[in-house]
C-alpha cells in the first residue's frame, strides 16, 4: 500500500514539474510581446473566435456543413477564443 501511494505522489510531482516548466515557457513567450500589441491581438482573436463559433451554430443547424468543416471551424473558434483570453489576462 505504501509503495502505491509513493508511486502516486512521485507521478503527481513529476506532472506538476512538467506543467510548471511548460507554463513558464509560455509566460516568457507571451511576455516578449509588448502590452499594447498584446491587448490588440487578444481582442482580435477573441472577436474572431466568437464570430467563428456564432457562424458555426446556424451553419450546422440550417445548412449542410460537412463534418470536416464543422471540426475545423470549431477547433479554430475555440483555439482563437482561448488564445485571446490568455493574451488579455497575461500579467507582465
Amino acid at each position: 500500500m505504501a509503495s502505491t501511494f509513493l508511486e502516486f505522489m512521485l507521478r503527481d510531482m513529476k506532472r506538476d514539474v512538467k506543467r510548471g516548466v511548460t507554463r513558464k515557457i509560455g509566460d516568457y513567450a507571451i511576455g516578449m510581446i509588448p502590452k499594447p500589441v498584446r491587448k490588440i491581438i487578444g481582442w482580435i482573436l477573441l472577436i474572431f473566435g466568437a464570430v467563428a463559433l456564432l457562424i458555426l451554430y446556424p451553419g450546422t443547424l440550417f445548412y449542410t456543413m460537412s463534418e470536416l468543416m464543422f471540426m475545423i471551424t470549431f477547433f479554430v473558434g475555440i483555439v482563437s477564443f482561448g488564445l485571446g483570453i490568455s493574451l488579455l489576462r497575461h500579467k507582465g
